[in-house]
């Protein structure tokens, strides 16, 4: 029997029949692989057994919980996770490290692994996509997500490192997925506007808010970020002029433009749901209605602005 301690991966999946296949055969060759499954219906659960994946269902609510409830009731048996999206892969240069941190006694507990975008067959080194560092590899038990519904970060107990080599982010959806599925995070990230609106957003404490870069920059993106004015046009401008995102051709045109229409969607939709605020008729998960009629009418309620 071997003594390697056996890394886990965990992939969340909706609708991923086109990824999911090379993804658990790139994952299998790290450890073992586990699909949360938030119940596809395009076949996705079927590919993934093929490939040698165990996969268990769970009912979706957001991507925070989603993986924090994979974290709690998986039956994990490695002393290390790593969580990996269906469009995402491992290079055989990251496999070999991760082993190698398995395999030593290091005392960190989590390590922040970067991620270069391909589109259009290109590596996206530009507009401020690259480098893109996450929290994905960490000892069980050490590492949750904080409770967010779109764009998550996850929070670690303990040191942290980074590692050297990166992950491939690969977009291979049409460009009606795309849209669609960015309409879904517009749509979340709105809600999350809204719930800080009426101060029921969670908000970093101001002892851990400068403890890191990475830290002021979710301050920044949460906190100032949707009180900034004209945000599709700095965001356009930002990432094809500032971080020189025009050095990635035609797919760092496209990015620029779709991420600007994605600032635009978020602020139209966030306008739309505090006008239904004033009438009554909005609706945010995880809060009843009595809750929500009893923030937007007390006196106190902070007042964000609007966000177009």
């Amino acid at each position: 029997m071997s003594s390697v301690p056996l890394i886990d991966i965990m992939i969340p999946t909706f609708n991923e029949a086109s990824h999911i296949a090379e993804t658990v055969a790139n994952a299998s060759k790290v450890g073992k692989v586990y699909v949360l499954d938030s119940f596809s219906t395009d076949g996705t659960q079927e590919l993934a057994r093929q490939a040698g994946a165990i996969v268990v269902e769970h009912k979706f609510e957001n991507y925070s919980r989603q993986k924090n409830w994979g974290l709690d009731n998986l039956p994990f048996t490695g002393k290390w996770i790593f969580i990996l999206d269906a469009d995402e892969r491992i290079t055989p240069e990251l496999s070999r490290e991760l082993k190698a941190i398995a395999t030593g006694n290091l005392p960190e507990v989590g390590y922040f692994v970067n991620r270069v975008v391909i589109m259009m067959g290109r590596q996206i080194r530009h507009g401020g996509l690259f480098p893109s560092w996450n929290l994905r590899f960490f000892k069980r038990g050490t590492c949750r997500y904080e409770d967010r519904a779109v764009h998550e970060h996850m929070i670690a107990d303990g040191p942290t490192r980074y590692t050297r080599h990166l992950m491939l982010h690969i977009r291979r959806e049409t460009i009606s997925e795309y849209l669609t599925k960015h309409i879904k995070y517009a749509d979340l990230e709105s809600d999350e506007w809204v719930r800080m609106h009426l101060g029921h957003g969670k908000e970093a404490s101001a002892g851990r808010l400068f403890r890191n870069l990475l830290r002021f920059r979710i301050w920044l993106r949460r906190e100032v970020w949707p009180r900034t004015p004209c945000r599709p046009l700095i965001r356009f401008m930002y990432m094809y002029v500032l971080k020189l995102g025009v050095l990635d051709g035609k797919p760092g045109w496209h990015l620029a433009m779709l991420m600007a229409s994605y600032e635009y969607m978020i602020g139209l939709l966030y306008d739309e749901k505090l006008e239904r605020l004033k009438d009554g008729t909005l609706e945010l998960p995880g809060l009843s209605n009595e809750q929500i009629r009893a923030m937007s009418s007390a006196p106190d309620s902070p007042q964000r602005g609007m966000a177009a």
